[in-house]
């Protein structure tokens, strides 16, 4: 068995690895103790659980604060814990604790695993993830318990504290009340304190890495501007087209102007990948399920815990639309972006799209549609499943066995990369090289 996982390229061992947590963590899910009537969960249901963690995703089948025990709970929260780490951080953090160094097929696994072009210190990449992420966390979860810990008491308390606070920084959108966040529209430490812990798990430990090292350093990496900039404009943009949109909808009208606005703050940091509703969905208005959609599809940034096409990817796009239509090589801040990543961005992109395509067609065949709603009703389902989001106007309890699974392999590639996904079904770079190479004709287009 430790042979054929040796010959597997880096895309399969990647892809091999998330699949090994998602079928253990099923299977502990679907055990009698994983449930609060001490029965067995159906598998489908319990894998659908486990692919939504580790995929960081939150959409479910079976209402969390509901179905599960605290076992099961626990299950789901260290899936979570390890779907935005990454797996490979936790075998790097045992190496580490082992005493043991990396190989160089395993540093180059790494790599892949955290997107980035840096091999050398791929070791001390991980072990600053990890310890960014837990001091995040444990601080979130600190000012989250100065709300749960009153209300809920103090075992509870920290433990919900806990929960969301990774649930929250690890773009999940798991929770415990299940309702989401729709009881705390009034509660700015809870709704700022969440909204927060996904923006920064959502900006990438690469961006935050360069961030806290500039005041030694006095330099940004390209891609750490790209990032915040495409970010902030991205936030900003969206908060301004829903404020629009839902004070002239009503969805937040029974609260007061600051909170409609706090709200509607939410609901613009919410689809970039976390999923947490503040608000029923099926209450939004369509500019505001649309703008959502367009969020989800985007997604946070690379090398974060959250999914999407991700945010430097949509804006290389851009900047390659904008540098064509001015006859330009493609750059930004007087940096030139190589055309390897441009066409990777553009690659991207459009597997994105044919994959929503496609699995809004298959959904649009077996599921049903409830009166009142149109296609919004499927749409929100895929990119959000696309996007790891968990956001959904209802359909996901009443999805059927084929619905399932093709969210479950919808999550599965947003949350390994479109492009790692489909390249672990091929074989060998060595085996892909063509023999025969074609004489260039031309076509018209446009």
């Amino acid at each position: 068995m430790r042979k054929r996982i040796k010959k597997l390229t880096i895309p399969q061992q990647i892809a091999f690895g998330f699949f090994a947590c998602i079928f253990v963590g099923a299977i502990l899910l679907s055990l009698p103790i994983s449930s609060n009537s001490g029965e067995m969960t159906n598998f489908l249901d319990a894998l659908f659980t486990a692919t939504s963690a580790i995929c960081v995703t939150g959409q479910v089948t079976l209402n969390t604060a509901e179905h599960w025990s605290y076992f099961g709970k626990t299950v789901i929260i260290t899936l979570i814990q390890i779907g935005g780490l990454g797996f490979m951080s936790i075998i790097v953090l045992v190496f580490v604790f082992m005493g043991k160094r990396l190989t160089l097929k395993q540093r180059l696994l790494v790599r892949e695993a955290v997107n980035t072009d840096n091999l050398k210190d791929a070791q001390y990449i991980v072990r600053y993830i990890i310890k960014f992420s837990l001091s995040v966390q444990a601080l979130g979860a600190i000012i989250l318990s100065f709300d749960f810990i009153p209300s809920l008491g103090i075992a509870k308390g920290i433990y919900f504290s806990i929960f969301h606070s990774i649930s929250a920084f690890c773009n999940a959108g798991f929770d415990l009340f299940g309702n989401s966040l729709e009881s705390f529209t009034q509660n700015p430490l809870v709704m700022l304190t969440i909204a927060f812990l996904i923006i920064f798990g959502g900006l990438g430990f690469i961006v935050w890495r360069d961030v806290l090292h500039y005041k030694k350093n006095r330099n940004l990496l390209l891609h750490t501007r790209l990032t915040l900039i495409t970010t902030g404009s991205i936030l900003l943009i969206s908060f301004v087209l829903l404020s629009f949109s839902e004070i002239k909808n009503g969805t937040f009208s029974e609260l007061s102007l600051p909170m409609q606005l706090m709200n509607t703050f939410f609901m613009a940091v919410t689809p970039r990948t976390a999923g947490y509703a503040n608000v029923n969905y099926a209450n939004v208005s369509l500019l505001g399920i649309f703008i959502t959609i367009i969020l989800m599809f985007i997604g946070a940034s690379s090398g974060s815990t959250g999914g999407g096409i991700k945010v430097t990817t949509f804006a290389t796009v851009i900047l390659y639309i904008k540098a064509k239509l001015s006859d330009e090589d493609v750059r930004y801040g007087h940096r030139s972006i190589s055309k390897e990543k441009v066409s990777k961005s553009i690659l991207i992109m459009f597997i994105g799209l044919a994959m929503v395509i496609v699995a809004s067609v298959l959904l649009l065949i077996t599921e049903t549609i409830p009166a009142g709603f149109g296609i919004e009703y499927v749409l929100v389902e895929v990119f959000s499943c696309f996007g790891t989001v968990g956001l959904t106007m209802g359909l996901t309890p009443h999805l059927t066995s084929i619905g399932k699974i093709i969210l479950i392999v919808l999550m599965f590639a947003g949350r390994i990369g479109l492009l790692t996904f489909f390249i672990s079904f091929g074989a060998h770079p060595e085996e892909r090289k063509p023999l025969i190479s074609y004489p260039e004709e031309n076509i018209l287009v446009g």
